[in-house]
């Protein structure tokens, strides 16, 4: 390789003797030639140019769609259509594209491929690259082709429209870019949330219950900062220990969040099905704006959920039975009491089969009527008992119907100290043996003080008949001395 010598495009001046004389006085001053400065000034302009087409190369060059190697070769691809559209996030997501050739020149081994980025992704076993082979010119039939390919969708993604990058070779190698193109794919993310269940649906008055709500997200997008309220009509059911809102930071698609509350109402309260208000408010982003320099732009809004339930206040109730007396036939008396807060209606008090105790006589079941609460009444069953002697547990039956219409059934259970049919000295309890002593002893004094008191009796109505007796005979003596004195008198 030779090198060529490269003439200057001006000339500097030099001192020649033979042509310019330069003073050697201080006070002289060198002048170069106009026809030199001018030249000068030219080469300088042509420095400048030729810098400044260097840069504007080099810029263009370092950007994939406008670099000089990308030949403008009369291609372009675009979106057929989108399934579905608008996709949904966590779809899965089927594109139609269409690569034309408009050139004069037909294009051999086109490879089309496609760059998933968020919040698309890749599908396993679905292909990002596909070779449509040879494009005819644009006057031809097969200068065009149609291409598919499958993508999926995040599931976090948020309503909006986003880039997906698509690249066009020619000649079978990735050296070989022809197009580069954004194809704009609108992506509908739409917010949705339901109270999904009520963890109870009775509440009893003056029981402290735990009420938990589900708040499921049944949208397309996590739902981001919810808020969750709830009130009963006139307060008739209000939460201890907390407010009745609670916060929640974040649901996701599909997923159910619990919010909890402990509640009471009041023991007086008329059983009975009463209304119960919820609102669910949350961030609703309803687009995102994609593809500014200034970055991407989210626009949020609250949306509100209204809905309504009914809770019942009443339902079940409680009872305790005792064992009040026993006849000597062998006849047991046991009160039944309401201790609940609800009233009970045709209460029914029965004596299941069991090991222990047996129904004698009569039925093994009593009809007790409405029992509301606090009040009791008593039942009496004929029992024997397995063994004699022994405390053996008993048990009972009391079924009811509740203040919700419902027929329940309570299983109870007490100690009982078994006693023979007939009583004899030997087999009496101890607490009877002391009250039939004491009971004997009294009769006793009261036998004895009657009798004493007879004797008294008697004796002051003698005293008292032989004082009369005693005056009647005064009396009479008196009277016959006093009819001697008339009968002397007279003689």
């Amino acid at each position: 390789m030779t090198l060529k010598k490269i003439k200057p495009a001006f000339k500097i001046p030099t001192s020649d003797k033979s042509k310019s004389k330069i003073p050697t006085s201080n006070k002289s001053k060198s002048k170069i030639p106009k026809s030199n400065k001018s030249t000068f000034k030219a080469s300088i302009f042509k420095i400048f140019a030729a810098f400044t087409v260097l840069l504007i190369s080099l810029s263009l060059f370092s950007s994939p769609g406008l670099a000089l190697g990308i030949e403008d070769k009369g291609l372009t691809i675009d979106l057929l259509n989108q399934d579905p559209d608008p996709v949904k996030p966590g779809d899965v997501l089927e594109l139609r594209l269409s690569v034309q050739n408009t050139g004069y020149d037909e294009q051999e081994n086109c490879i089309v491929t496609i760059e998933p980025d968020y919040p698309f992704r890749a599908l396993p076993g679905e292909e990002l690259s596909k070779n449509i082979g040879t494009l005819g010119k644009r006057y031809e039939d097969d200068r065009g082709k149609v291409v598919k390919f499958k993508l999926g969708v995040e599931n976090d993604v948020n309503e909006g429209k986003y880039p997906l990058k698509v690249y066009l070779y020619t000649g079978g190698s990735k050296n070989g870019l022809s197009l580069t193109k954004d194809l704009i794919i609108d992506i509908d993310s739409e917010s949705n949330a339901e109270i999904e269940f009520i963890s109870v649906e009775k509440l009893v008055p003056g029981k402290k219950t735990d009420l938990t709500f589900g708040i499921k997200n049944v949208g397309n997008s996590p739902l981001k900062n919810a808020m969750f309220s709830w009130e009963c009509t006139d307060d008739l059911i209000l939460p201890v220990g907390s407010s009745n809102v609670k916060h929640i930071n974040l649901i996701d698609m599909g997923e159910t969040a619990n919010v909890s509350f402990d509640v009471l109402t009041n023991v007086n309260t008329r059983p009975g099905l009463y209304k119960l208000d919820m609102v669910l408010t949350y961030d609703d982003i309803e687009e995102l704006q994609t593809i500014t320099e200034a970055g991407t732009v989210e626009n949020q809004k609250r949306k509100e959920i209204k809905s309504k339930a009914g809770i019942y206040i009443g339902g079940t109730t409680d009872f305790d039975i005792a064992f009040m007396e026993r006849s000597p036939t062998g006849a047991y008396t046991f009160s039944v009491s309401n201790i609940g807060n609800n009233g009970a209606n045709s209460v029914k008090i029965s004596v299941p089969s069991q090991a222990n105790w047996s129904v004698t006589d009569g039925s093994n079941s009593v009809i007790l009527g409405n029992l509301q609460k606090g009040d009791y009444t008593i039942a009496d069953f004929n029992l024997k008992p397995a063994e004699i002697g022994e405390d053996l547990p008993i048990k009972f039956e009391i079924s009811y119907t509740s203040s919700d219409g419902m027929r329940q059934v309570e299983e109870k259970e007490l100690n009982l100290y078994s006693l023979p049919l007939t009583l004899s000295s030997e087999s009496k309890q101890p607490g009877e043996n002391n009250s039939s002593g004491f009971f004997s002893y009294k009769l006793l004094f009261l036998v004895l003080a009657g009798a004493v008191a007879f004797l008294v009796y008697r004796r002051q109505q003698k005293k008292k008949a032989g004082k009369e007796k005693t005056a009647v005979g005064e009396m009479e003596k008196r009277e016959m001395e006093e009819r001697e004195l008339d009968e002397g008198k007279i003689d």
